[in-house]
Protein backbone atom coordinates (compact mmCIF):
# COMPACT_ATOMS: atom_id res chain seq x y z
CA UNK A 1 0.00 0.00 0.00
CA UNK A 2 1.52 3.51 -1.32
CA UNK A 3 2.23 6.02 1.39
CA UNK A 4 -0.50 8.29 0.11
CA UNK A 5 -3.12 5.11 0.89
CA UNK A 6 -1.70 5.17 4.42
CA UNK A 7 -1.92 8.49 5.19
CA UNK A 8 -5.70 8.86 3.53
CA UNK A 9 -6.66 6.01 5.65
CA UNK A 10 -5.31 7.00 8.80
CA UNK A 11 -6.92 10.15 8.84
CA UNK A 12 -10.17 8.43 7.28
CA UNK A 13 -9.98 6.64 10.71
CA UNK A 14 -8.98 9.58 13.06
CA UNK A 15 -12.02 11.25 11.28
CA UNK A 16 -14.21 8.92 12.54
CA UNK A 17 -13.14 8.05 15.57
CA UNK A 18 -13.08 11.91 16.38
CA UNK A 19 -16.47 12.44 14.97
CA UNK A 20 -17.79 9.70 17.31
CA UNK A 21 -16.24 11.40 20.12
CA UNK A 22 -17.78 14.82 19.63
CA UNK A 23 -21.34 13.57 18.38
CA UNK A 24 -21.37 11.50 21.95
CA UNK A 25 -20.24 15.14 24.00
CA UNK A 26 -22.27 17.14 22.38
CA UNK A 27 -25.19 14.43 22.98
CA UNK A 28 -24.38 14.70 26.26
CA UNK A 29 -24.64 18.20 26.20
CA UNK A 30 -27.68 18.45 24.54
CA UNK A 31 -29.15 15.98 27.20
CA UNK A 32 -27.77 17.89 30.07
CA UNK A 33 -29.19 21.59 28.51
CA UNK A 34 -33.02 20.18 27.52
CA UNK A 35 -32.96 18.25 31.23
CA UNK A 36 -31.97 21.31 33.07
CA UNK A 37 -35.03 23.69 30.55
CA UNK A 38 -37.25 20.69 31.59
CA UNK A 39 -35.97 21.61 35.23
CA UNK A 40 -37.00 25.54 34.89
CA UNK A 41 -40.58 24.93 33.18
CA UNK A 42 -41.48 22.40 36.55
CA UNK A 43 -40.09 25.12 39.04
CA UNK A 44 -42.48 27.59 36.91
CA UNK A 45 -45.51 25.58 36.90
CA UNK A 46 -44.72 24.61 40.53
CA UNK A 47 -44.99 28.51 41.67
CA UNK A 48 -48.16 29.11 40.33
CA UNK A 49 -49.69 25.53 41.51
CA UNK A 50 -48.25 26.68 45.03
CA UNK A 51 -50.16 29.84 44.18
CA UNK A 52 -53.22 28.47 43.11
CA UNK A 53 -53.06 26.48 45.95
CA UNK A 54 -52.59 28.54 48.87
CA UNK A 55 -55.61 30.39 47.16
CA UNK A 56 -57.65 27.42 47.54
CA UNK A 57 -57.99 26.53 44.28
CA UNK A 58 -59.88 23.33 43.38
CA UNK A 59 -57.10 20.72 41.69
CA UNK A 60 -59.17 19.96 39.26
CA UNK A 61 -59.35 23.71 38.09
CA UNK A 62 -55.66 24.33 38.19
CA UNK A 63 -54.84 21.34 35.64
CA UNK A 64 -56.73 23.57 33.31
CA UNK A 65 -53.40 26.21 33.64
CA UNK A 66 -51.32 23.23 32.61
CA UNK A 67 -50.34 21.58 29.50
CA UNK A 68 -52.14 18.39 28.88
CA UNK A 69 -48.40 16.33 29.65
CA UNK A 70 -47.96 17.10 33.66
CA UNK A 71 -49.14 14.92 35.84
CA UNK A 72 -49.61 16.67 38.91
CA UNK A 73 -50.08 15.22 42.39
CA UNK A 74 -50.56 16.25 46.15
CA UNK A 75 -49.29 14.22 48.87
CA UNK A 76 -49.76 14.48 52.55
CA UNK A 77 -47.16 14.78 54.83
CA UNK A 78 -47.14 11.25 55.83
CA UNK A 79 -46.13 10.43 52.16
CA UNK A 80 -49.87 9.28 51.18
CA UNK A 81 -51.31 10.24 48.10
CA UNK A 82 -54.15 12.63 47.90
CA UNK A 83 -54.59 13.24 44.53
CA UNK A 84 -53.14 12.15 40.62
CA UNK A 85 -54.79 13.44 37.55
CA UNK A 86 -52.76 9.99 36.27
CA UNK A 87 -53.00 7.38 37.94
CA UNK A 88 -55.91 6.79 41.10
CA UNK A 89 -56.67 4.55 43.58
CA UNK A 90 -52.77 4.21 44.85
CA UNK A 91 -52.72 3.42 48.32
CA UNK A 92 -48.60 2.80 48.50
CA UNK A 93 -46.36 5.71 50.68
CA UNK A 94 -44.57 8.22 48.52
CA UNK A 95 -42.53 9.41 51.24
CA UNK A 96 -39.30 7.39 50.43
CA UNK A 97 -40.17 8.34 46.53
CA UNK A 98 -36.16 10.33 46.14
CA UNK A 99 -38.21 13.61 45.41
CA UNK A 100 -40.22 13.76 47.85
CA UNK A 101 -37.40 12.56 50.55
CA UNK A 102 -35.45 14.99 48.73
CA UNK A 103 -38.23 17.71 49.31
CA UNK A 104 -38.59 16.89 53.06
CA UNK A 105 -34.72 17.67 53.63
CA UNK A 106 -34.12 20.96 51.39
CA UNK A 107 -37.50 22.02 50.55
CA UNK A 108 -37.54 21.07 46.76
CA UNK A 109 -36.53 17.79 45.08
CA UNK A 110 -35.80 16.41 41.40
CA UNK A 111 -35.84 12.93 40.19
CA UNK A 112 -35.53 11.36 36.78
CA UNK A 113 -36.93 7.69 37.27
CA UNK A 114 -39.37 5.43 35.56
CA UNK A 115 -43.30 5.62 37.65
CA UNK A 116 -44.09 2.50 39.40
CA UNK A 117 -47.90 3.12 38.21
CA UNK A 118 -47.28 4.32 35.00
CA UNK A 119 -44.20 2.56 33.98
CA UNK A 120 -42.98 5.70 32.11
CA UNK A 121 -40.45 7.59 32.88
CA UNK A 122 -40.98 11.08 34.37
CA UNK A 123 -38.39 14.21 35.57
CA UNK A 124 -40.03 14.69 38.65
CA UNK A 125 -40.13 17.60 40.80
CA UNK A 126 -41.43 17.92 44.73
CA UNK A 127 -41.75 20.72 47.11
CA UNK A 128 -43.19 21.14 50.57
CA UNK A 129 -46.03 23.72 51.77
CA UNK A 130 -46.19 25.41 54.46
CA UNK A 131 -48.27 22.63 56.06
CA UNK A 132 -45.85 19.81 55.46
CA UNK A 133 -47.76 18.61 52.70
CA UNK A 134 -46.34 17.83 49.15
CA UNK A 135 -46.67 18.81 45.55
CA UNK A 136 -45.31 17.19 42.86
CA UNK A 137 -44.89 17.81 39.02
CA UNK A 138 -43.68 15.76 36.33
CA UNK A 139 -43.15 15.62 32.91
CA UNK A 140 -42.80 12.86 30.79
CA UNK A 141 -39.02 12.08 30.34
CA UNK A 142 -38.19 12.37 26.40
CA UNK A 143 -35.17 13.57 24.88
CA UNK A 144 -35.84 15.56 21.73
CA UNK A 145 -32.83 15.06 19.52
CA UNK A 146 -34.12 17.54 17.10
CA UNK A 147 -31.92 20.60 17.46
CA UNK A 148 -29.08 18.71 18.07
CA UNK A 149 -29.72 16.98 14.55
CA UNK A 150 -30.38 19.76 13.19
CA UNK A 151 -27.80 21.84 13.71
CA UNK A 152 -24.72 20.71 15.61
CA UNK A 153 -24.04 17.13 13.99
CA UNK A 154 -24.16 19.40 10.43
CA UNK A 155 -22.02 21.58 11.46
CA UNK A 156 -19.18 19.00 13.05
CA UNK A 157 -19.61 16.90 9.80
CA UNK A 158 -18.78 20.34 7.97
CA UNK A 159 -16.00 21.27 9.96
CA UNK A 160 -14.82 17.82 10.00
CA UNK A 161 -15.16 16.77 6.39
CA UNK A 162 -13.15 19.79 5.41
CA UNK A 163 -10.12 18.26 7.33
CA UNK A 164 -10.50 15.10 5.17
CA UNK A 165 -10.90 17.13 1.72
CA UNK A 166 -8.48 19.15 2.66
CA UNK A 167 -5.72 16.51 3.50
CA UNK A 168 -7.34 14.77 0.07
CA UNK A 169 -6.62 17.44 -2.09
CA UNK A 170 -2.71 18.16 -0.04
CA UNK A 171 -1.46 14.38 -0.81
CA UNK A 172 -2.77 15.22 -4.52
CA UNK A 173 -1.88 18.75 -5.48
CA UNK A 174 -1.64 21.55 -2.78
CA UNK A 175 1.38 23.24 -1.58
CA UNK A 176 -0.36 25.48 0.65
CA UNK A 177 -2.47 22.95 2.11
CA UNK A 178 -0.30 22.82 5.47
CA UNK A 179 -1.25 26.31 6.26
CA UNK A 180 -4.98 26.14 5.46
CA UNK A 181 -4.80 22.81 7.56
CA UNK A 182 -3.62 24.36 10.78
CA UNK A 183 -5.83 27.49 10.15
CA UNK A 184 -8.68 25.27 9.82
CA UNK A 185 -7.68 23.24 12.88
CA UNK A 186 -7.28 26.51 15.18
CA UNK A 187 -11.15 27.27 14.12
CA UNK A 188 -12.49 23.90 14.97
CA UNK A 189 -10.33 23.97 18.25
CA UNK A 190 -12.31 27.17 18.82
CA UNK A 191 -15.31 26.27 17.48
CA UNK A 192 -15.50 23.09 19.68
CA UNK A 193 -14.90 25.66 22.51
CA UNK A 194 -17.19 28.34 21.69
CA UNK A 195 -14.76 30.80 20.79
CA UNK A 196 -15.29 31.19 17.65
CA UNK A 197 -16.26 34.95 17.56
CA UNK A 198 -12.94 35.35 18.95
CA UNK A 199 -11.10 33.10 15.84
CA UNK A 200 -9.60 35.12 13.52
CA UNK A 201 -9.09 32.99 10.89
CA UNK A 202 -6.22 33.47 8.01
CA UNK A 203 -6.65 31.56 4.41
CA UNK A 204 -4.73 32.24 1.17
CA UNK A 205 -6.67 33.47 -1.74
CA UNK A 206 -6.15 30.01 -3.80
CA UNK A 207 -9.41 27.92 -4.52
CA UNK A 208 -9.18 25.78 -1.60
CA UNK A 209 -8.72 28.96 0.98
CA UNK A 210 -12.10 30.15 -0.81
CA UNK A 211 -14.03 26.96 -0.20
CA UNK A 212 -12.49 27.25 3.44
CA UNK A 213 -13.96 30.52 4.15
CA UNK A 214 -17.17 30.09 2.98
CA UNK A 215 -17.77 26.64 4.87
CA UNK A 216 -16.43 28.87 8.08
CA UNK A 217 -19.06 32.02 7.05
CA UNK A 218 -21.26 28.96 6.40
CA UNK A 219 -20.89 27.25 10.39
CA UNK A 220 -20.86 30.87 11.98
CA UNK A 221 -24.16 31.83 9.85
CA UNK A 222 -25.59 28.19 11.18
CA UNK A 223 -24.48 28.97 15.05
CA UNK A 224 -26.00 32.33 14.94
CA UNK A 225 -29.20 30.80 13.69
CA UNK A 226 -28.58 28.23 16.69
CA UNK A 227 -28.17 31.35 19.31
CA UNK A 228 -31.45 33.06 17.86
CA UNK A 229 -32.97 29.93 18.50
CA UNK A 230 -31.81 29.47 21.99
CA UNK A 231 -32.67 33.36 22.48
CA UNK A 232 -36.17 32.73 21.43
CA UNK A 233 -36.98 29.49 23.56
CA UNK A 234 -35.76 31.88 26.65
CA UNK A 235 -38.33 34.89 25.29
CA UNK A 236 -40.89 32.38 25.43
CA UNK A 237 -39.62 31.03 28.55
CA UNK A 238 -39.67 34.57 30.14
CA UNK A 239 -43.24 35.20 28.16
CA UNK A 240 -44.41 31.87 29.64
CA UNK A 241 -42.83 33.16 33.51
CA UNK A 242 -44.50 36.67 32.94
CA UNK A 243 -47.65 35.25 32.57
CA UNK A 244 -47.72 32.86 34.99
CA UNK A 245 -47.60 35.87 37.55
CA UNK A 246 -49.95 37.66 35.64
CA UNK A 247 -52.50 34.60 35.67
CA UNK A 248 -51.80 34.01 39.09
CA UNK A 249 -52.28 37.84 40.36
CA UNK A 250 -55.56 38.13 38.34
CA UNK A 251 -57.04 35.02 39.78
CA UNK A 252 -56.18 36.42 43.70
CA UNK A 253 -58.55 39.06 43.27
CA UNK A 254 -61.69 37.17 42.85
CA UNK A 255 -60.58 34.34 44.42
CA UNK A 256 -60.55 36.05 47.48
CA UNK A 257 -63.64 37.92 46.65
CA UNK A 258 -65.88 34.70 46.45
CA UNK A 259 -63.64 33.22 49.96
CA UNK A 260 -64.51 36.77 51.53
CA UNK A 261 -68.39 36.69 50.66
CA UNK A 262 -68.91 33.08 51.44
CA UNK A 263 -67.53 33.54 54.67
CA UNK A 264 -69.71 36.06 55.18
CA UNK A 265 -72.26 34.31 54.67
CA UNK A 266 -71.78 30.92 56.89
CA UNK A 267 -70.40 32.96 59.95
CA UNK A 268 -73.76 35.27 59.93
CA UNK A 269 -76.68 33.09 59.78
CA UNK A 270 -78.97 35.77 61.13
CA UNK A 271 -77.87 37.66 57.69
CA UNK A 272 -81.29 39.16 56.22
CA UNK A 273 -82.24 37.86 52.66
CA UNK A 274 -81.38 41.16 50.63
CA UNK A 275 -77.65 41.25 52.37
CA UNK A 276 -77.79 37.45 51.62
CA UNK A 277 -78.46 37.48 47.99
CA UNK A 278 -76.34 40.82 47.60
CA UNK A 279 -73.35 38.69 48.78
CA UNK A 280 -74.65 35.38 46.26
CA UNK A 281 -74.63 37.85 43.06
CA UNK A 282 -71.15 39.11 43.98
CA UNK A 283 -70.27 35.92 43.97
CA UNK A 284 -72.01 34.85 41.01
CA UNK A 285 -70.56 38.15 39.24
CA UNK A 286 -66.70 36.95 40.42
CA UNK A 287 -67.16 33.51 39.05
CA UNK A 288 -68.57 34.78 35.81
CA UNK A 289 -65.12 37.06 35.66
CA UNK A 290 -63.18 33.70 36.66
CA UNK A 291 -64.90 31.94 34.06
CA UNK A 292 -63.78 34.62 31.01
CA UNK A 293 -60.48 35.03 32.51
CA UNK A 294 -59.79 30.64 31.72
CA UNK A 295 -61.67 31.40 28.40
CA UNK A 296 -59.09 33.78 27.14
CA UNK A 297 -56.06 32.35 28.76
CA UNK A 298 -57.22 29.25 27.18
CA UNK A 299 -57.77 30.55 23.86
CA UNK A 300 -54.99 32.54 23.84
CA UNK A 301 -52.71 29.49 24.63
CA UNK A 302 -54.18 27.67 22.09
CA UNK A 303 -53.69 30.73 19.47
CA UNK A 304 -49.66 30.75 20.46
CA UNK A 305 -49.01 26.64 20.96
CA UNK A 306 -51.16 25.11 18.45
CA UNK A 307 -52.68 27.43 15.93
CA UNK A 308 -52.42 25.14 12.93
CA UNK A 309 -55.25 22.85 15.20
CA UNK A 310 -58.05 26.41 14.32
CA UNK A 311 -59.94 24.83 10.92
CA UNK A 312 -60.58 26.94 7.99
CA UNK A 313 -63.66 27.53 6.27
CA UNK A 314 -65.53 30.62 3.70
CA UNK A 315 -66.34 33.45 5.94
CA UNK A 316 -68.32 36.33 4.59
CA UNK A 317 -66.71 39.26 7.31
CA UNK A 318 -69.80 42.07 7.57
CA UNK A 319 -71.87 38.48 8.44
CA UNK A 320 -69.23 37.73 11.75
CA UNK A 321 -69.28 41.17 12.28
CA UNK A 322 -72.72 41.56 12.60
CA UNK A 323 -72.77 38.30 14.21
CA UNK A 324 -70.32 40.08 16.97
CA UNK A 325 -72.43 43.12 17.21
CA UNK A 326 -75.78 41.49 17.69
CA UNK A 327 -73.95 40.14 21.51
CA UNK A 328 -74.21 44.27 22.31
CA UNK A 329 -77.26 45.53 21.07
CA UNK A 330 -79.16 45.75 24.15
CA UNK A 331 -76.10 47.83 26.27
CA UNK A 332 -75.07 49.98 22.45
CA UNK A 333 -79.08 51.37 22.87
CA UNK A 334 -79.08 52.24 26.59
CA UNK A 335 -75.48 53.81 26.13
CA UNK A 336 -76.74 55.92 22.64
CA UNK A 337 -73.75 53.83 20.95
CA UNK A 338 -74.48 53.51 17.27
CA UNK A 339 -73.00 51.02 14.99
CA UNK A 340 -72.37 51.47 11.75
CA UNK A 341 -71.24 48.25 9.49
CA UNK A 342 -69.60 49.52 5.64
CA UNK A 343 -68.15 45.85 4.82
CA UNK A 344 -70.09 44.70 1.67
CA UNK A 345 -71.31 40.85 1.41
CA UNK A 346 -68.80 40.16 -0.89
CA UNK A 347 -65.86 40.29 1.44
CA UNK A 348 -64.82 36.66 1.74
CA UNK A 349 -61.92 35.08 3.67
CA UNK A 350 -60.71 31.73 4.42
CA UNK A 351 -60.49 31.87 8.27
CA UNK A 352 -61.66 30.32 11.55
CA UNK A 353 -65.01 31.55 12.43
CA UNK A 354 -64.73 32.01 16.41
CA UNK A 355 -61.75 33.78 16.06
CA UNK A 356 -62.87 36.18 13.72
CA UNK A 357 -65.78 36.69 15.91
CA UNK A 358 -63.07 37.17 18.49
CA UNK A 359 -61.45 39.75 16.91
CA UNK A 360 -65.10 41.97 16.53
CA UNK A 361 -66.14 40.81 19.95
CA UNK A 362 -63.32 41.96 21.95
CA UNK A 363 -63.16 45.16 19.84
CA UNK A 364 -66.47 46.23 20.22
CA UNK A 365 -65.69 45.41 24.03
CA UNK A 366 -63.16 47.61 24.16
CA UNK A 367 -65.15 50.91 22.45
CA UNK A 368 -67.88 50.09 24.88
CA UNK A 369 -65.73 50.09 27.95
CA UNK A 370 -63.56 52.70 27.43
CA UNK A 371 -64.46 54.99 23.89
CA UNK A 372 -67.83 56.61 26.44
CA UNK A 373 -71.43 57.17 26.15
CA UNK A 374 -72.82 58.86 22.92
CA UNK A 375 -70.30 57.70 20.57
CA UNK A 376 -70.61 56.14 17.01
CA UNK A 377 -68.31 52.83 16.04
CA UNK A 378 -67.48 52.01 12.38
CA UNK A 379 -65.55 49.41 10.65
CA UNK A 380 -64.84 49.71 7.01
CA UNK A 381 -62.84 48.16 3.85
CA UNK A 382 -60.23 50.92 3.15
CA UNK A 383 -58.68 48.28 0.40
CA UNK A 384 -58.00 45.16 -0.97
CA UNK A 385 -54.92 44.48 -2.29
CA UNK A 386 -52.28 41.57 -2.66
CA UNK A 387 -54.96 39.21 -1.33
CA UNK A 388 -55.40 41.01 1.48
CA UNK A 389 -58.10 43.37 3.29
CA UNK A 390 -57.43 46.49 4.72
CA UNK A 391 -59.67 46.97 7.29
CA UNK A 392 -60.79 49.92 9.52
CA UNK A 393 -62.23 49.71 13.22
CA UNK A 394 -62.78 52.80 14.76
CA UNK A 395 -64.88 54.63 17.40
CA UNK A 396 -65.63 58.77 18.19
CA UNK A 397 -64.74 58.29 21.64
CA UNK A 398 -62.05 59.93 23.91
CA UNK A 399 -59.17 57.93 22.47
CA UNK A 400 -55.51 56.91 24.30
CA UNK A 401 -52.44 58.43 25.14
CA UNK A 402 -50.02 57.63 22.53
CA UNK A 403 -47.66 56.23 24.61
CA UNK A 404 -49.23 53.25 25.17
CA UNK A 405 -50.74 52.34 21.44
CA UNK A 406 -47.90 49.92 21.04
CA UNK A 407 -48.67 48.55 24.36
CA UNK A 408 -52.30 47.70 24.51
CA UNK A 409 -51.95 44.72 23.01
CA UNK A 410 -49.95 43.03 25.03
CA UNK A 411 -51.22 40.48 27.45
CA UNK A 412 -52.68 41.53 30.93
CA UNK A 413 -51.65 45.56 30.53
CA UNK A 414 -54.52 48.27 31.29
CA UNK A 415 -54.24 51.49 30.87
CA UNK A 416 -56.26 52.74 33.77
CA UNK A 417 -56.07 49.49 36.04
CA UNK A 418 -57.99 50.12 39.08
CA UNK A 419 -60.82 51.39 36.30
CA UNK A 420 -60.57 48.63 34.06
CA UNK A 421 -60.57 45.70 36.41
CA UNK A 422 -64.17 47.68 37.53
CA UNK A 423 -65.46 47.30 34.12
CA UNK A 424 -64.70 43.40 34.28
CA UNK A 425 -62.16 43.39 31.52
CA UNK A 426 -59.79 40.14 31.59
CA UNK A 427 -56.70 42.11 30.24
CA UNK A 428 -56.37 39.76 27.22
CA UNK A 429 -58.80 41.05 24.65
CA UNK A 430 -56.63 43.22 22.40
CA UNK A 431 -53.84 40.55 23.05
CA UNK A 432 -56.66 38.05 21.48
CA UNK A 433 -57.28 40.40 18.71
CA UNK A 434 -53.70 40.86 17.50
CA UNK A 435 -53.21 37.09 17.61
CA UNK A 436 -56.64 35.98 15.55
CA UNK A 437 -55.08 38.60 13.26
CA UNK A 438 -51.57 37.13 12.50
CA UNK A 439 -53.99 33.62 12.25
CA UNK A 440 -55.37 35.50 10.03
CA UNK A 441 -52.34 36.44 8.10
CA UNK A 442 -52.32 39.72 8.93
CA UNK A 443 -51.34 42.50 11.13
CA UNK A 444 -52.65 45.17 13.31
CA UNK A 445 -52.02 48.67 14.58
CA UNK A 446 -53.40 51.57 16.91
CA UNK A 447 -53.97 55.01 16.72
CA UNK A 448 -56.28 58.27 17.67
CA UNK A 449 -58.25 59.89 14.87
CA UNK A 450 -57.56 63.22 14.81
CA UNK A 451 -61.27 64.15 14.92
CA UNK A 452 -61.44 61.93 18.22
CA UNK A 453 -61.72 58.63 18.73
CA UNK A 454 -58.83 55.06 18.92
CA UNK A 455 -58.49 53.32 15.36
CA UNK A 456 -57.78 50.19 14.72
CA UNK A 457 -56.09 49.45 11.16
CA UNK A 458 -55.76 45.51 10.49
CA UNK A 459 -55.77 43.04 7.76
CA UNK A 460 -56.87 39.61 6.51
CA UNK A 461 -55.55 37.50 4.23
CA UNK A 462 -58.05 36.21 1.56
CA UNK A 463 -56.42 32.88 1.31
Amino acid sequence: MSYRKKLLLIFVSLFFVYALIILFLQAEKEKEFQTHNQKEILKTYGKMVEKMVQDSVEMQEILNFLPQNVRLSYIDSDGELLYDNIVQNVHNNHIERPEINEAQNNGYGFAIRKSKTTHQEYLYYAFQMSEGSFIRLALPYIIQWKNFIDFDNILLYIVLFLFFVVLLLLILKTEKFDSIMQSLSDFASAAENGNVDDQNVHLPNTPFGEISKKIISLYKQLENSKLQIIQEKENRQKLKQEMTNNIAHELKTPVSSIRGYLEILLENRSIDEEQRNYFLKRSYAQTLRLSDLIQDVSLITKLEESAALFSKEKLEIRAVFEEAVAEWTESFSENRILVENRLTEDMIIAGNHNLLFSIFRNLLENAFKYAGTDISIVVECLKKENNLYFLRFYDTGAGIPMKFADKIFERFFRINKGRSRKNGGTGLGLSIVKHAVQFHGGTITAFNRKEGGLVFDFTLSVV
